[in-house]
């Protein structure tokens, strides 16, 4: 069944960021459903707006790391044809989260305090907060790392679930941008763990980033293939993960 897409209202959407305690508690009276939200603002909070959606249900799991490979791709593939205006809008994400998702929302975000509503929740329209958001990541994370030409599209974003450093590096580097850099840069990590049977630590994922940012700054590495850049980098990041120093 399609629907509507909605948006947050401009005035609600400022209203609750300014108040993330009032969010926050009102979030632990009502753990299963935002319908307090109509009562909070006197009517509803939202716009319809004319794109339509199949609609979706994301799976549900105390321990939501079960079911957040599955999440990511309901997400994304619903939500994919939309126009980037509506994907950049933080207000859309603000229905997606309080409409569609609210109870996986909690879970995925294990919400302790009201901090979490101001940085990931109801976030600010910037790149990084975007690709942060509590729901919205699921969604960019999946578009960084999915290669729809391949029978196994979603196998890189399978292994950069595993390795989260790479992709909250990537939501603070332009290069994040770029299919070919950050495709390369996951495949490559992929093909060493499983080549040498290891898993990366946050050190050295960050310093894989920021040795693919140094060839960045003397090559165009924006114009250059997926396979050119792996080529450069994959020596590199065998280095890094055989190196002692970064496992202290």
């Amino acid at each position: 069944m399609e629907i509507n897409i909605k948006l947050m209202s401009e005035v609600a959407y400022i209203t609750l960021q300014k108040n993330p305690e009032d969010v926050y508690q009102n979030i632990l009276k009502h753990p299963d459903d935002s319908s307090w939200l109509n009562d909070y603002f006197g009517t509803s909070p939202y716009e319809e707006k004319e794109y339509l959606i199949e609609d979706f249900k994301l799976k549900d799991a105390e321990d939501y790391n079960e079911v957040l490979f599955e999440n990511c791709i309901i997400i994304y593939e619903h939500l994919k044809h939309l126009p980037r205006y509506i994907l950049c809008n933080p207000r859309f994400w603000a229905w997606i989260t309080f409409e569609k998702t609210y109870k996986e929302a909690q879970r995925a975000s294990k919400l302790t305090g009201s901090d979490l509503i101001s940085s990931i929740w109801l976030i600010t329209g910037s790149r990084r907060s975007l690709m942060l958001g509590v729901i919205s990541r699921s969604f960019f994370l999946v578009q960084m790392s999915v290669e729809e030409t391949k029978k196994e599209k979603y196998e890189l974003t399978k292994y950069l679930l595993t390795n989260l450093e790479t992709y909250r590096n990537f939501c603070y580097r332009n290069m994040g941008m770029l299919k070919n850099v950050t495709c390369a840069v996951i495949r490559a990590q992929k093909d060493i763990c499983e080549k040498f049977h290891i898993s990366l630590v946050n050190k050295q994922s960050a310093a894989m980033i920021k040795e693919t940012s140094k060839i960045g700054s003397v090559m165009l590495i924006d114009i250059m293939t997926e396979e050119e850049i792996y080529e450069i980098i994959y020596p590199k990041f065998v280095k890094i993960a055989l190196e002692r120093r970064y496992l202290l």
